[in-house]
């Protein structure tokens, strides 16, 4: 019985060890920065810009810029996944820029050369920062397009329920950073100790703008029904594009850019037309 009982004891402290550290170092499995940064000769030649959207005692917020076409071209607003940075994510913007749009690649603290370390906080206010830099440069909100993939689903949908848009665009979006959470720490409550939760159910149903959501039906890391579920949630007008047998990783090779590139195209025009009946 004594033996029986110690090795309770023993499995109940590795169990709280654990436990206690998963909850210190949360942050180190949600967020997989790279700091790395190309040269300006490199961004200069390829078309993309580095601009400055914000400065402030910490240093500056940094994100690329693909100058608009047109005047009247959508201004796209991506904000990434959690890994890399927003210079791994050129190809994306120039794939979105190729009907003449602009892209606003948005930089995350603690990414891409950027100070600061990320959290729902700083991740919250960039986002506003981002959007503030594009109305500062004349860009009506009626021709900005939010769009948030996976973890920057979360950024995204916040931003939209604060701001005025075109429209938003979801890709592989999850309902709440503590249901993914419990999912990957299933013997653990990790729903219950998430610091950084991104709560979209609770934010979508405060977005005055027209919601279009893309998702693999073969996601594993944030399922179909969870994207689902927040698609449901949200209000009309919205449209779903679910990408039969494509999982998380291997959208972009699926040709999204298409859907968004075309959505893009026809929310900016829906939302700069004027109201027959007004």
């Amino acid at each position: 019985m004594r033996m029986i009982l110690t090795g309770l004891a023993i499995s109940a402290g590795l169990y709280l060890l654990l436990l206690l550290l998963i909850y210190v170092f949360q942050r180190q499995f949600l967020y997989f920065p790279d700091q790395s940064v190309p040269a300006e000769s490199y961004l200069e030649k390829i078309g993309v810009a580095s601009r400055v959207v914000s400065s402030g005692p910490d240093g500056d917020l940094r994100s690329l810029w693909i100058e608009p076409q047109t005047t009247d071209a959508p201004v796209i607003l991506f904000f990434h996944g959690n890994a890399g940075s927003h210079y791994h994510r050129i190809p994306i913007y120039q794939a979105l820029a190729q009907d003449g749009a602009a892209v606003l690649g948005a930089g995350y603290p603690g990414y891409g050369g950027n100070a600061g370390t990320p959290n729902q906080t700083a991740l919250y206010q960039a986002a506003q920062t981002n959007y503030d830099w594009l109305i500062q440069q004349g860009i009506p909100s009626a021709r900005i397009i939010i769009i948030g993939e996976s973890l920057g689903s979360g950024v995204a949908v916040h931003l939209a329920s604060q701001n005025g848009a075109a429209g938003l665009i979801m890709i592989a979006a999850h309902s709440g950073m503590d249901e993914i959470a419990q999912r990957q720490f299933p013997i653990f409550p990790a729903r219950w100790l998430v610091k950084d939760r991104y709560p979209n159910l609770s934010h979508i149903d405060r977005i005055d703008m027209p919601l279009i959501w893309i998702h693999g039906t073969k996601d594993g890391l944030i399922p179909f029904a969870a994207g689902q579920r927040l698609f449901n949630a949200a209000r009309h007008p919205k449209a779903a594009y679910p990408i039969k047998n494509a999982g998380h990783n291997d959208l972009w090779d699926t040709g999204i850019d298409q859907i968004i590139r075309e959505a893009a195209t026809r929310l900016a025009t829906d939302a700069n037309t004027p109201d027959p009946a007004s």
